[in-house]
């Protein structure tokens, strides 16, 4: 009877799913796949010590002191030190010059006049030539 009890549990412990492996330990999805998110939060912190190492060259730079809200200190330092020697190049994309909204509205028309079937495009070709008259 002990023999059918240790036979039974043994196949319910190799039943179970197991865990996936961990990279740099780091989960991954059954399919070998790494988690995005983990993905991102290595490039994250990658990147809070990349900018606290510059905050301490910058400290040393400019021959300052330790302050009380240390790491904060330091990532704004780095930044600072980034920009004064040229090792980040702009990550932030400009928006373009302001768009009015009769413009929009022009450019909506555009694209819902290419988009829409051959049977509605007529119609929405005069929308758009009576807006113009408005418009000009």
């Amino acid at each position: 009877m002990t023999e059918h009890l240790e036979q039974t549990t043994a196949d319910v412990v190799a039943a179970v799913p197991q865990a996936a492996p961990a990279v740099n330990g780091t989960p991954e999805h059954t399919n070998g796949v790494p988690n995005r998110h983990a993905v991102a939060g290595r490039k994250g912190a990658e990147r809070i010590h990349q900018l606290i190492e510059r905050g301490r060259l910058y400290e040393q730079e400019h021959d300052l002191k330790r302050g009380r809200q240390r790491l904060r200190q330091l990532i704004e330092e780095g930044k600072l030190y980034e920009q004064e020697h040229g090792l980040s190049a702009s990550r932030r994309r400009k928006r373009g010059a302001p768009v009015s909204p009769e413009q929009v509205v022009r450019r909506l028309l555009d694209t819902l006049v290419r988009v829409a079937k051959p049977a509605y495009r007529a119609e929405l070709l005069k929308l758009v030539q009576l807006l113009d008259v408005k418009v000009g």
